[in-house]
């Protein structure tokens, strides 16, 4: 899978007990139950493979996103086929303003192409517009019909859902996580690995705004075995989708070549939005969630 450029689902990591592909750091049983995330100590486990050695000098923020942020949006624009350098004359629709989502946007602006981005949060639509990317309220206008308008009837050559199930929606995604949270886990694994609990508008949204014969290309997490998909609008359409958990190894040598250019090009040094303790963690997530404060990325200091 390695020299396939599938990191993500290493045969050596896999989880064939489980049915799942390679174990993650800091996630549940499904994948491992790898300790990691964040932490005062870091394990390394196939150190000769997955660091990546960085040039002293700059800033810690110019490095420290390709652990996460960077490759997962890179594999997004990568699979929305905007090629490097010859992205003009496409038109790539970013669902979401978060963290992927506006790096996303910055990686596809350099490549040339022209970027719509559709959120609900003013200071992540304004901070995305100040980069270059035309943005779209999505409380204000439906974004299929708004995108149409920006492409002569067509829509999106391709779209990038950066959201995932925590679209805003229903309450109901909430509600299961909380209650599978206490079943014990040999009841809860299954259900989740079963159950049809995702809010599913951000990639209905997708499938609207893209143009047929276009490329979808899913970096927003989804959980559901059997949440409802209109592949009759798919088939119809001829769309291209691609998805999966970021092969993050895959992209890394070519994401710090970008890195080491004296330019900040994709602006990686100003990208957090705050800096904060370690010990702070738990306010930073219920304040991330809630979106206050301007919080789009925080790294935390242990």
């Amino acid at each position: 899978m390695c020299t396939r450029g599938l990191q993500s689902q290493c045969e050596t990591t896999q989880n064939t007990a489980h049915g799942t592909g390679a174990s993650l750091f800091g996630y549940s049983l499904l994948y491992g139950q790898v300790p990691g995330g964040q932490a005062e100590y870091l394990r390394v486990p196939f150190a000769n493979y997955g660091p990546v050695k960085v040039p002293d000098g700059p800033p810690d923020d110019r490095f420290v996103l390709l652990s996460d942020v960077l490759p997962t949006a890179w594999q997004a624009v990568e699979y929305a086929g905007i090629p490097d350098g010859e992205g003009q004359g496409q038109t790539l629709l970013v669902i979401g303003a978060g963290p992927i989502g506006d790096m996303a946007a910055r990686i596809a602006l350099h490549r040339g192409a022209r970027v719509l981005v559709a959120d609900r949060v003013p200071e992540r639509l304004a901070r995305v517009a100040g980069r270059g990317a035309e943005v779209i309220d999505v409380s204000e206008v439906k974004v299929g019909d708004r995108v149409r308008e920006l492409t002569d009837g067509r829509g999106a050559d391709a779209v990038i859902d950066a959201v995932g199930m925590e679209a805003h929606g229903s309450p109901m995604v909430e509600l299961t996580h909380k209650a599978v949270g206490m079943l014990p886990d040999s009841v809860a694994r299954p259900f989740m690995l079963k159950a049809g609990v995702d809010r599913l508008a951000a990639l209905h949204t997708a499938f609207d705004a893209v143009r047929r014969g276009g490329t979808i290309s899913i970096s927003g997490v989804y959980g559901g075995a059997v949440d409802p998909i209109p592949m009759m609008q798919l088939f119809d359409k001829q769309v291209q989708l691609r998805m999966g958990q970021a092969n993050v190894r895959r992209w890394t040598d070519d994401i710090l070549d970008l890195l080491t250019r004296e330019e900040d090009v994709l602006g990686v040094e100003s990208f957090a939005t705050h800096h904060l303790p370690l010990d702070a963690a738990p306010e930073a997530y219920a304040d991330f969630r809630a979106k206050r404060d301007g919080m789009v990325k925080v790294l935390f200091q242990p």
